[in-house]
């Protein structure tokens, strides 16, 4: 009896794993989780910060009616800030400087006259103005992220800002891509009539990378004694294990057969969806097999609706649904989820179906941005409504 894809997605977001920590270099904490707090190690902006280019003065001359200030020196950035000792006169400062002692407002140049070492002041000048106050982001020891974040470039840019040189972080698991079938070959060589290249491992591979997950390739063949071999020591250095082909009813997909004698739990074998309805799921104590059915749409498919979810709950991060609306009306007669592969209009962003030839048609993707997921239980979809829509290229 197939399952039905949401109960299959529960099933499979219900299994946990602790792939532990570790510490990486700032330089490779992009796209990783955060497994500690980012903390301030002194306030933001650590000092009274000039935020225009032009010149510092003390605003008690500018009250007297003072309106001509003589220069007495320059405050570039990254150095430590004269002192202005004369409210009759200004310093001229950079932007990122500190703000000298003894000033209290900035005017930038475009608001100044120079007459020789002096500048003209316009009336309407304010107090306090064009300075970024110490602290006034972020106290000394505040916490500004918690555990669990996914770094992108706002986090890396604090990360380096309060000395985070190594970053901890939740641990990607080991993951192994298998292909099975002798009717694969090696992309540089030259296909006999009866053979294909092996293709959809670098499909699956480059998707898990563009969630920053490194995965290595594998090829099985369709036999019992390879398969049950190669598997075993795939599962010893694993943490999650990958197929692509061999789950099907045909009488060399030996793969649910080797996975059961090897130990590996069926947590569940064929969902009512089209295209990927054989896919096959299951577990061991330390290892998660996800049995994707062979065909380039279909292995998408599984790895995107089924493998990323997973990746996601067990690094810690929140379920995301993203929700599209379709262009045009639209027919699917089977009581099966569709995965169905669609483009998005840049101009409009409203959802096109694709044409394709089926879960083989690989040429099909390359006109598609992502799969719109429409329900079972009904056969028209309308124009307008909105149904979830996975995105290519968008693991985690």
């Amino acid at each position: 009896m197939l399952t039905d894809y949401h109960k299959a997605r529960q099933i499979t977001l219900a299994q946990s794993f602790n792939w532990g920590e570790e510490r990486v270099p700032l330089a490779e904490a992009g796209g990783r989780v955060l497994a500690e707090s980012l903390r301030t190690d002194r306030p933001l902006p650590p000092y009274d910060r000039v935020t225009m280019d032009g010149i510092a003065i003390n605003h008690a001359g500018y009250t007297t009616g003072r309106r001509v200030f003589k220069i007495d020196g320059i405050v570039a950035a990254g150095v430590a800030p004269a002192t202005l000792t004369n409210p009759e006169h200004c310093l001229e400062v950079m932007t990122g400087a500190v703000l000298p002692p003894g000033t209290t407002t900035i005017i930038r140049y475009e608001d100044l006259v120079r007459e020789g070492d002096h500048f003209v002041l316009p009336d309407g000048v304010e107090d306090a103005k064009n300075i970024h106050r110490q602290g006034s982001d972020a106290a000394e020891g505040e916490e500004l992220a918690l555990a669990g974040l996914r770094i992108g470039g706002a986090a890396i840019n604090l990360l380096a800002g309060c000395g985070y040189a190594e970053v901890r972080v939740k641990r990607f698991p080991y993951v192994a891509i298998v292909a099975t079938g002798d009717e694969l070959v090696g992309v540089g060589e030259t296909p006999l009539p009866h053979q294909i290249r092996m293709s959809n491992v670098f499909q699956l591979q480059h998707q898990l990378a563009t969630g920053e997950l490194q995965a290595s390739t594998h090829h099985l063949a369709d036999d019992k004694i390879e398969l049950s071999a190669g598997i075993e020591r795939l599962l010893a250095d694993n943490d999650v294990l990958i197929f692509s082909g061999g789950v099907s009813k045909g009488k060399y997909d030996f793969l649910p057969e080797v996975l059961a004698a090897l130990g590996v739990r069926k947590l569940f074998h064929g969902v009512a969806q089209r295209p990927g309805k054989p896919i096959w799921v299951g577990r061991t104590d330390d290892t998660m097999v996800f049995g994707l059915p062979g065909n380039p749409v279909s292995s998408l498919t599984g790895l995107l609706a089924y493998v990323g979810p997973f990746l996601r709950k067990n690094q810690g991060l929140a379920e995301r649904v993203e929700m599209r609306v379709l262009a045009t009306d639209f027919s699917f007669g089977k009581d099966l989820t569709l995965f169905q592969v669609s483009s998005i209009d840049p101009a409009t962003q409203l959802v096109h179906p694709v044409t394709n030839a089926g879960s083989g048609d690989a040429s099909s993707m390359l006109r598609a941005d992502g799969l719109l997921v429409l329900p079972r239980g009904r056969s028209t979809f309308a124009a307008g409504e909105a149904f979830e829509f996975i995105p290519f290229d968008k693991i985690l």
